[in-house]
């Protein structure tokens, strides 16, 4: 889902630097169904004494399961023109989905040089390969607790890129920046080092969203920034929201994949005795429907904000610009496609077994005609 940035005129220097921070890199993957969470936690990860009752998420971000995650270690990952020690974790979703998640400390990087290594890790995925390599070193081990396990992620993948900041010199009020580096905040969370125009940096900073002078959150489809030292509930949205991604994308695949093979029974002329067959897609077409929307429904209402205005915003409007409404719109109309599908096999079975009862009545009466001449 990455895209390379194009090359434009230079932009203006800016002398920020991020004093102290972070960088998240979260990469989804669909590995199965269903995870037995209750389970999966039980097993693999320690109990801590001082952690009892404590919650899972965030305070004010309620998970209709809380995600399990589980510590991998550490990676080394290439950033800044050398290799660096990352912390990697996995973040398992109780419908399928688990998430690996690099973090690495940011300490006086300048933000230009900040924004053209977001350029590199949007256009070149330097990190991919070791998230699928951590995701394959970890499922043998995740695998009995998966329903439908399946290894590759079918083949799909979602990265998205936090960059936190806790603090910058020289230090600034966070929402005045919105004011002073608007074109060095776009041209951050856009991934693309050059000048921006007026129109394309207004876009951009369209879900920028402050609630304080101290804090400051700005969102676009492969980065975001978040400037604030209470970060972890801004951090676990974002995280969500590129799994619910990456789960309405795997939906719309798999619904075009049965659609155009159901497109090819549809056009197949209708077989004497061929109820059996069809009823056997009726049946299949239904168990399809339900499991679609299912996921849909179990992933959309994983996340509950516990009236948060702020954290609300931040959801909005970053899958507004994910294009999860998008994907959605898509995926509904595919279902009702399929349930339409589903009709047409439903009344081909019909008629294929009342002309089966019909040639099997006059078969009878034919036979009866023949027994009362033979006597």
């Amino acid at each position: 889902m990455s895209r390379p940035a194009p090359a434009r005129r230079g932009a203006r220097k800016s002398g920020l630097t991020v004093r102290e921070g972070r960088l998240y890199g979260l990469f989804a993957f669909d590995i199965g169904w269903e995870i037995d969470l209750p389970r999966l936690r039980a097993t693999l990860v320690p109990q801590r004494g001082d952690g009892a009752g404590r919650r899972a998420g965030p305070a004010l971000v309620q998970f209709h399961a809380p995600p399990v995650e589980i510590d991998l270690g550490t990676r080394r990952l290439p950033f800044a023109g050398a290799e660096v020690e990352a912390h990697a974790s996995l973040r398992a979703h109780a419908f399928g989905a688990a998430s690996v998640v690099f973090e690495i400390p940011l300490a006086d990087l300048g933000l230009d040089r900040l924004t053209a290594l977001t350029a590199e890790l949007t256009s070149t995925a330097p990190w991919e390969a070791t998230a699928r390599s951590c995701l394959r070193e970890i499922f043998p081990r995740l695998a009995p607790f998966v329903e439908r396990p399946d290894a590759t992620g079918h083949g799909l993948i979602e990265d998205y890129y936090v960059v936190q900041v806790t603090t910058m010199a020289p230090d600034r009020v966070a929402a005045s920046l919105l004011d002073d580096e608007r074109e060095r905040l776009a041209g951050l969370v856009h991934g693309d080092p050059s000048q921006l125009s007026e129109s394309e940096v207004d876009e951009v900073l369209r879900t920028a969203v402050t609630y304080t002078p101290a804090d400051l959150v700005v969102t676009d489809w492969n980065v975001a920034l978040v400037i604030d030292q209470e970060y972890a509930d801004a951090v676990a949205v974002l995280e969500q929201l590129n799994v619910q991604l990456l789960e309405l994308r795997y939906v719309d695949a798999m619904l075009d994949r049965r659609l155009n093979a159901l497109y090819d029974q549809a056009e197949r002329p209708q077989r004497l005795f061929s109820y059996r067959r069809e009823a056997a897609w009726v049946r299949e077409l239904t168990e399809l429907r339900l499991d679609a929307v299912s996921l849909r429904e179990r992933t959309a209402n994983a996340l509950k904000l516990t009236g948060d205005l702020y954290l609300t915003k931040i959801h909005a409007r970053t899958a507004e610009r994910l294009h999860l409404p998008i994907w959605q719109r898509s995926v509904d109309g595919k279902l009702e496609l399929l349930e339409r599908l589903t009709d047409v096999f439903r009344d081909r079975a019909s008629t294929a077994r009342a002309e089966a009862l019909e040639i099997a009545i006059l078969v009878l009466i034919a036979l009866e005609i023949v027994l009362a001449l033979l006597r």
